[in-house]
């Protein structure tokens, strides 16, 4: 099997195992923790892009055949568009550079989802 359907395999077992796999992970408790604190749209928006950057450092390791950062990938792009639907919600209040902002993070993610598919 070509390691490029290995990796779609892992990764798509993980996508459908992941919130059981991570349930007791201190980095995503406090990643939520800071999210659900935050109150200031610039600030939300800071942390998605803190969290898209961690995202595309993960998915690095996960190219490389890290199966730990597989499934911590898979986790971060999880939360990274549960995230997105907070942020969704304030899309009436941000100013069109803030929308801009948010649409370039989001677009990072998704390049770098499709980059660990290949």
């Amino acid at each position: 099997m070509k390691r490029n359907k290995i990796f779609t395999l892992v990764i798509s077992t993980l996508l459908l195992c992941s919130p059981i796999l991570f349930t007791q992970c201190s980095f995503f408790k406090t990643a939520n923790t800071v999210a659900s604190s935050i109150n200031n749209i610039s600030d939300k928006i800071n942390f998605y892009d803190q969290q898209a950057k961690h995202y595309i450092a993960v998915v690095k390791k996960a190219k490389k055949g890290d199966v730990l950062a597989i499934a911590e990938a898979a986790q971060l792009l999880t939360k990274a568009k549960e995230y997105k639907k907070d942020l969704d919600k304030l899309i009436p209040q941000m100013s069109s550079s803030q929308k801009k902002e948010v649409t370039r993070i989001e677009q990072s993610i998704l390049s770098a989802a499709k980059t660990l598919i290949k």
